[in-house]
């Protein structure tokens, strides 16, 4: 019994590892519009990866309009809580902006606050648009602003191509 216990937890350890992206980058192969930063605090380990997209073009079969959104942007935001207790993190701000020149894209968002129970792990994704898609033919990244506690703090993502259509 004790043989069957211990390669089900086996099991289930490796399933967990590999969802929740503890391998290196390169084994899955992950396209660059998908990168990860990372931030440790000693409460919560903080994952960041961002997809931009512009579709000026409307999709197939669906008549052109004219205040529809065109930007796209998808932040991943990965929460490891490391404590036996309740952490909370509030996402007060997220900017997509160039790389080059810093300028930043035409996205709003509203601060959200994220209770993680102890030892969780979750995976929150954020979707931002706008009517005027991306400026410039630069690359992006997002730069979060987030707080635990009373320590407020800023990760950004890796700079990604906007798959433009």
């Amino acid at each position: 019994m004790k043989p069957l216990l211990l390669l089900f937890s086996l099991l289930s350890f490796d399933s967990m590892v590999d969802c929740c992206h503890y391998l290196p980058r390169d084994f899955h192969g992950q396209p660059s519009s998908h990168l990860q930063s990372k931030a440790v605090n000693k409460k919560v380990m903080i994952k960041v990866s961002l997809l931009s997209q512009e579709n000026k073009l409307p999709p197939l079969g669906i008549p052109p309009q004219a205040r529809r959104d065109i930007g796209f942007a998808t932040v991943f935001v990965s929460l490891e809580n490391h404590q036996m207790n309740n952490q909370t993190v509030i996402i007060k701000n997220i900017e997509v902006r160039n790389v080059s020149d810093h300028k930043l894209q035409s996205f709003s968002f509203q601060p959200k606050r994220i209770e993680l129970k102890p030892l969780e792990n979750s995976v929150i994704d954020i979707h931002l648009t706008n009517k005027i898609g991306y400026s410039g033919k630069d690359r992006v990244k997002a730069i979060i602003t987030y707080q635990i506690g009373e320590e407020v703090n800023k990760i950004e993502s890796e700079a990604v191509d906007v798959d433009r259509h």
